[in-house]
């Protein structure tokens, strides 16, 4: 096949999915829900508005990034023995409609999400938003995507589904934070349910009571602990995020219900699961939570991301040698210390978790967005072990602000440096350009080139037209 032009993902107007302002009765800026809302069915009404809302073209553009970047750690994702094994063990309970990345087998819309939740999470190589406080698009899209393939929707139907989803997992995770997180709970697992829950039922049509008791039923399955990062049970989160949203969804379809006020009931989901205060939730106009992701350059935990960009800063900036380090200070939040400070991680997946050796791998100039530098090899190695040594951790940093590490050398120099890779990016053709880059980089090895640009130009069309089966044609089968 002749080699076709890669374009970079621009949006295309489409109606109902236009640029401009958001869902009709929202008006144009964020506006205070009233005080005796009840939030649940606010959400639900919310998330229908969807279906008619006008999307900024800047919402639409990161949108498809997100997608695309998804893609890129799904499939090299599906090889992790975490994916290999769930799907083993999921193919025993026999088929259905939908795709498995990377497996010729189908599965049922259920079981293809949960499939391809914990594909797209193993790597722990994706996308993150500071307001859910965790993962939106490995649980989200892994259900809108199996929806819309057992129900022959089309793509615009898709992205329509997957923002709304994005979205309102945001808005609960307003409400939830910072408690939740800091109380042990990967945000992922527990509120990504609820985003994936909206994304499916968009798809399947549901009345605004249909969707509360679909967000009840996904807030009482909803799980997922922090003491698991590190292990094959973190990408499950995802996994199971994405399934139960499914779950809920149709079941709620068909009429089953569950508390109607589940998310700020007493004993419900908000204040079960963190210590916040009752507040009205601040509901954005579409498009607005978006276009606030972060995206990973770095293949391990994002609190380890700006660690690694500062000292890739003073290296280049100094010039010192690995072998001139003497000692390193990385000054980070209290919250890092409790999500990724292994100190002498064992294996390739702890590696992804340890700011002592994504400092170490900096340091000795490993390339932290190759998948093979975080191996079970790479967490025993000689050269990164003794690095490990030199490095001490404090948590001492403002939340949600920059790291401070200060590098000494032997010949008695102190170089010192602060960054924040969590800051938005503010050129999003700049950001596209780089999550392209990086999609080639993954894709390209699974399923070659000529497949990966196919792919890619379909997410950029994927409001124009594309056929799902089409899409979904390239990532299927090894």
């Amino acid at each position: 096949m002749s080699e076709m032009q890669v374009r970079p993902l621009r949006p295309h107007p489409v109606p109902g999915l236009l640029e401009g302002g958001g869902v009709d009765d929202m008006g144009s800026g964020s506006q205070p829900a009233p005080p005796n809302a009840g939030l649940t069915r606010l959400l639900a009404r919310t998330a229908l508005g969807y279906h008619s809302a006008a999307m900024p073209a800047d919402a639409l553009m990161v949108a498809k990034q997100c997608i695309l970047d998804w893609f890129a750690v799904a499939l090299p994702g599906a090889r992790e023995d975490s994916a290999v094994l769930l799907v083993d063990e999921l193919e025993s309970d026999g088929g259905g409609p939908c795709t498995v990345i990377g497996r010729r087998c189908r599965l049922s819309a259920r079981d293809a999400a949960l499939a391809n939740g914990v594909a797209s999470h193993a790597l722990d190589f994706d996308d993150v938003n500071r307001t859910m406080q965790g993962h939106p698009t490995v649980a989200t899209f892994p259900a809108a995507l199996a929806v819309s393939e057992a129900g022959g929707k089309s793509g615009r139907d898709l992205l329509t589904a997957y923002i709304a989803g994005y979205e309102i997992a945001c808005i609960v995770g307003a409400q939830m934070a910072p408690s939740h997180y800091g109380m042990g709970f990967h945000a992922t697992g527990t509120i990504g349910a609820i985003g994936a829950t909206v994304a499916a039922g968009l798809l399947l049509e549901l009345d605004e009571t249909q969707m509360a008791h679909a967000i009840g039923l996904a807030a009482t399955q909803s799980a997922g602990l922090k003491a698991m990062f590190g292990s094959m049970a973190k990408p499950l989160h995802a996994g199971k995020a994405a399934a139960n949203g499914v779950f809920a969804a149709r079941l709620a379809s068909r009429g089953f219900t569950a508390h109607p006020g589940a998310l700020e009931a007493d004993q419900g989901f908000i204040s079960t699961f963190s210590l916040e205060p009752s507040r009205s939730p601040m509901i954005p106009p579409p498009g607005t939570e978006i276009v606030k992701t972060l995206f990973k350059y770095h293949a391990a935990c994002y609190m380890t991301h700006s660690t690694i960009d500062c000292l890739i800063k003073l290296r280049e900036q100094e010039n010192f040698s690995s072998d001139a380090v003497v000692a390193v200070d990385i000054h980070v939040a209290p919250g890092h210390l409790a999500a990724c400070n292994i100190p002498d991680p064992a294996n390739g997946l702890e590696a992804k978790f340890s700011l002592r050796h994504a400092a170490a791998l900096t340091l000795c100039r490993r390339d932290s967005s190759a998948l093979e530098t975080f191996s079970d090899e790479s967490a025993s190695d000689p050269e990164l072990v003794a690095m490990r040594q030199r490095v001490s951790i404090h948590g001492d940093m403002p939340a949600g602000g920059a790291v401070r590490v200060i590098v000494q050398t032997n010949a008695g120099a102190r170089h010192e440096a602060d960054h924040d890779t969590g800051v938005v990016e503010g050129d999003l053709f700049r950001q596209g350009e780089r999550i392209e880059s990086k999609f080639m980089s993954l894709a390209v090895p699974v399923i070659g080139a000529d497949a990966a640009k196919r792919l890619l130009r379909g997410v950029s069309d994927l409001d124009q037209g594309v056929a799902l089966s089409d899409l979904l044609r390239e990532v299927g089968a090894e």
